[in-house]
């Protein structure tokens, strides 16, 4: 494995591209063989300075959208929106080198644009407190797989 010089991992004898992350006990593995991959995950948990990291991340037009959310979502919201933009920034190699603040992924969108790339979005399956997205150049097939041990905490 080689990595590049912003820390994005890559298998290039095989030409595999791989993302990882990591969020308390939690861990995600992204691996394509049809191009860039990013991925992101996000263990939930209260931030007592939501507001103000949001600041630090978002767009002025996710910004005015954050303002409308109820409190009681707005620290969900924020960390669905936070693995969007990571996995974006993976996946085009820059991680957090990058000002997330220069990249809009807005809240739901399938597809966002950034640079002269497009990149698809999938969130990953919700499970327990985990939020996750996985960003990739090209609308494929997703192949969701978890250890045998974990699967007990998968909802049903």
């Amino acid at each position: 494995m080689t990595v590049s010089r912003f820390g994005k991992p890559r298998l290039p004898t095989h030409d595999v591209e791989v993302s990882q992350a990591h969020s308390h006990d939690w861990s995600a593995v992204a691996v394509s063989t049809l191009g860039f991959v990013g991925i992101d995950i996000e263990v939930w948990r209260p931030l007592a300075n939501c507001r103000q990291l949001a600041c630090q991340v978002m767009t002025d037009q996710e910004a005015r959208v954050f303002e409308g959310i109820p409190s009681e979502l707005t620290v969900r919201k924020f960390m669905e929106l936070w693995t969007r933009k990571e996995a974006v920034l993976k996946c085009a190699g820059l991680g957090l080198r990058q000002d997330p603040r220069g990249l809009h992924t807005g809240w739901d969108e399938p597809a966002v644009q950034f640079g002269d790339v497009q990149y698809y979005l999938n969130a990953l399956p919700v499970c327990g407190q985990l939020v996750g997205h996985l960003a990739s150049h090209a609308p494929q097939k997703i192949i969701m797989r978890s250890l045998p041990s974990q699967l007990d905490a998968w909802p049903k």
